[in-house]
């Protein structure tokens, strides 16, 4: 049986701060923004573009509230 590695929560609050209000699609590791967008088919179609095969599609919060990928 696989040992499934603990994920640690992610505060994305600096790495999201440009892009708020707007889709956001993270590299499949969370580092970084691979696209984005006023909607989810445009900011997958941006990080596919750039290679991104598992980009992790999210919304960027409107106000300055926390972002935390658990």
């Amino acid at each position: 049986m696989a040992v499934v590695e603990a994920f640690k929560p992610k505060d994305l609050t600096k790495l999201l701060h440009p892009y708020r209000g707007e889709w956001v699609a993270l590299s499949s590791d969370g580092q970084r923004v691979a696209g984005h967008g006023s909607t989810p088919e445009a900011a997958l179609k941006q990080a596919r573009k750039k290679g991104e095969k598992n980009p992790i599609l999210m919304g960027a919060p409107e106000k300055a509230w926390g972002s935390y990928i658990l």
